[in-house]
């Protein structure tokens, strides 16, 4: 089985190349690509700006952790001893912890009041305002219509072992899956996937069913613009784990088939609703 929008790394540790290009029906011009690419590349620098330099972030994580193990040592010590034992056997440790603390939090305060100025000055707002009018304009080159659903798609890469799909977590990677929003809908018997680049279709009976697998994983962060606590999506109890990324469980494959290959497209379990309405089948 080959994953839609999976990268085959099981030869090529170093490739690239997505299972997808023999689905894509349409792509954009490449005059529309050059100007979403050099509205979204001044986006990304007026964020870099607004963001405290590397070596300062390193400083503050570092004071911040600092900070949480004394807490948790003092708390924890409190069990034997007394607040006012636990300066005396350990003054310089307590000082430095509400030091580090104290340097954490003003760092942290500095940063916001940096974001909150840079972007303002660099008309961000007006910025991304241009980049949604773009990824519009680019739907509509797409024959994308405005009744879509928007929805989650797995990125990832993975090696094939024997036939079986292995998920892979690369170099600092901390999540399984990377997360990636599409415009879906069925026109003239093809199911279609858009990204802001491509429109990819799939003929409605290649499509063979809705495998669930009923495992925890990760994923790079929530797309959605309702929050994962809320009514909608609480029924799938999902939760952000130590590092801020997303965890689910289960997520579900779309099998197809194409040419007697075997093809999967991943998606995360709050979307099971809508790859059942628009495919007709149950997970």
């Amino acid at each position: 089985m080959k994953p839609i929008f999976g990268v085959d790394i099981t030869v090529d540790k170093n490739n690239e190349v997505m299972n997808c290009e023999e689905f894509i029906s349409k792509s954009i011009s490449n005059e529309t690509k050059q100007g979403f690419e050099e509205k979204a590349d001044s986006f990304n620098d007026t964020v870099k700006k607004s963001q405290l330099p590397a070596w300062i972030q390193v400083v503050k994580y570092i004071a911040g952790l600092f900070a949480i193990i004394v807490v948790v040592g003092v708390v924890r010590a409190l069990s034997s001893v007394s607040i006012q034992e636990a300066f005396t056997n350990a003054p310089w440790l307590i000082i430095g912890g509400i030091a580090c603390g104290g340097l954490w939090l003003g760092l942290h305060i500095y940063s916001k009041k940096k974001e909150k100025t840079v972007l303002e000055e660099l008309k961000a707002e007006e910025q991304v305002a241009n980049i949604e009018e773009d990824v519009n304009k680019i739907y509509e080159e797409l024959g994308v219509p405005s009744s879509a659903a928007t929805v989650d798609v797995f990125l990832f890469k993975y090696k094939d072992k024997e036939g079986k799909v292995v998920p892979k977590v690369v170099g600092m990677q901390t999540f399984d899956f990377l997360n990636m929003e599409v415009k879906m809908f069925v026109k003239d018997g093809k199911l279609h996937l858009a990204d802001i680049e491509n429109l990819y279709s799939f003929d409605m009976s290649s499509i063979k069913s809705i495998e669930t697998v009923n495992k925890s994983v990760s994923m790079l962060s929530w797309n959605k613009e309702i929050g994962y606590t809320e009514e909608r999506y609480a029924k799938y109890k999902i939760n952000e784990n130590n590092l801020g990324n997303i965890v689910v469980k289960p997520y579900h494959i779309l099998m197809l088939e194409q040419d007697g290959q075997e093809y999967g497209l991943y998606f995360p379990c709050y979307e099971l609703e809508i790859f059942e309405i628009l495919t007709g089948l149950k997970a």
